[in-house]
């Protein structure tokens, strides 16, 4: 019952036929009355006319008559009566048209009936009307909007600003709606994501595929010395894994930009992490003659996935190492306090100018001043991707012929 009641429309439909049927009670009331008004007014005439008639025959009669038809008659008295007027052949099974004050009654009465059902039938189908000609309009709206929304338009709103299942529907319309609508972008975001995807590994595959072609066709169509063939197939080498590693970065890229890895955090130490990290790069480091210090001052325990972390921490020294000139160096340093944990990255590489140091993460970007000709620009976009799929920020501050620092930043409520 409560729950009935929860709803205006219904709160007001049963109040509307609360009225109508007391009304309804009133009407008929006062229809009795003046019904019982007439049925006395008969029955005097009647009675009267009876009276007169029998005194006129006989005066002396008077006395004895009219305390009789003004005192209730006995049971006895009404049955003898009964009996008396049957022999005439007056019973209740005889046509009103036979009794003429009862007749006029009755027609009386009929036609007050009649009248009261009309009125109240006609108020009944007036207000049922109105009132669901109300809610059906409501309904109206909500199919008029889900149509658009069918049709892709969704900046419809439905608004009902009162309590009750219509308020109930309003809402869930309305969040289906934004469902759907952020559905349909995601999914657009994602066949976007595809094509962009296969144009970059498209782009990316086409300049190392064309060299080991050319490679290729040398060393099948020309006699070469050994020297020879042995630069073509080292060369070729380097091509494959240079295609090796960019197509497990884009695919690494890709997966987390669909959402599609599950980061096995646990806590642990980040000097560990960042220390595998730089293990994983000596041997690059020591050929380009670049040295990587790490100082950690104490152990600082992070919530984290060691692999992926230590990718992104990869990519950034990675990046540092191939911009770094002979003799230079990268200084990694552990930063926290009660607000965040810190990686921070500083190298004493070419640096990166002002105008491009805001697409440094974009993917497959290359700075005009990098004098890196195979660099191929994924590197930072993938660690990027990482550090936010771990709820942290990157970045970077850079100065030309100086040197750039990476700052990799995670806040505690965060961890």
């Amino acid at each position: 019952m409560k729950k009935y009641f929860a709803n205006p429309e219904l709160k007001l439909s049963s109040v509307i036929l609360f009225l109508l049927t007391t009304i309804f009670l009133f009407i008929t009331l006062f229809a009795l009355k003046i019904y019982n008004n007439n049925l006395k007014d008969d029955y005097i005439k009647s009675v009267g006319a009876i009276t007169a008639r029998v005194i006129e025959k006989d005066p002396s009669l008077e006395k004895e008559i009219v305390p009789l038809i003004t005192r209730e008659a006995s049971k006895e008295e009404r049955e003898k009566g009964a009996e008396l007027i049957k022999k005439y052949g007056l019973t209740e099974s005889l046509d009103n048209e036979l009794f003429p004050y009862i007749n006029d009654v009755s027609k009386k009465n009929n036609y007050t009936i009649i009248f009261i059902f009309l009125f109240i039938t006609l108020i009944f189908f007036t207000l049922n009307y109105i009132q669901y000609s109300f809610f059906y309009k409501r309904i109206r709206r909500l199919t008029l909007g889900a149509k658009k929304v069918i049709e892709g338009e969704y900046e419809i709103n439905i608004n009902e600003n009162k309590e009750g299942d219509f308020s109930k529907l309003a809402v869930s319309f309305n969040s289906m709606k934004d469902i759907i609508r952020n559905n349909i972008t995601e999914l657009e975001k994602e066949k976007q994501f595809l094509v962009d995807l296969l144009s970059d590994i498209s782009h990316q595959l086409k300049t190392p595929l064309s060299s080991m072609m050319v490679y290729n066709d040398i060393l099948l169509s020309k006699e070469l010395e050994k020297e020879q063939r042995e630069n073509f197939l080292i060369n070729n080498a380097n091509q494959l894994d240079r295609m090796n590693w960019l197509i497990q970065s884009m695919l690494k890229l890709a997966k987390l930009d669909a959402k599609a890895i599950e980061f096995d955090k646990e806590s642990q130490s980040l000097n560990e992490t960042v220390s595998e990290a730089i293990n994983a790069l000596d041997t690059k480091a020591d050929k380009a003659e670049v040295k990587i210090n790490f100082q950690e001052d104490r152990d600082i325990v992070f919530y984290h996935d060691r692999l992926w972390l230590e990718e992104a921490i990869i990519n950034i020294v990675k990046n540092g190492i191939e911009h770094t000139p002979k003799g230079g160096t990268i200084d990694i340093t552990l930063e926290e306090n009660p607000v965040y944990r810190r990686v921070i990255i500083k190298d004493t590489g070419e640096g990166i100018s002002e105008e491009d140091l805001p697409s440094i993460f974009k993917r497959f970007y290359k700075a005009r001043n990098s004098k890196k000709s195979n660099s191929v620009g994924i590197g930072l976009a993938l660690a990027k991707s990482i550090v936010e799929s771990h709820n942290g920020i990157i970045e970077a501050k850079s100065k030309l012929g100086v040197g750039t620092k990476f700052i990799l930043t995670f806040h505690c409520y965060n961890i």
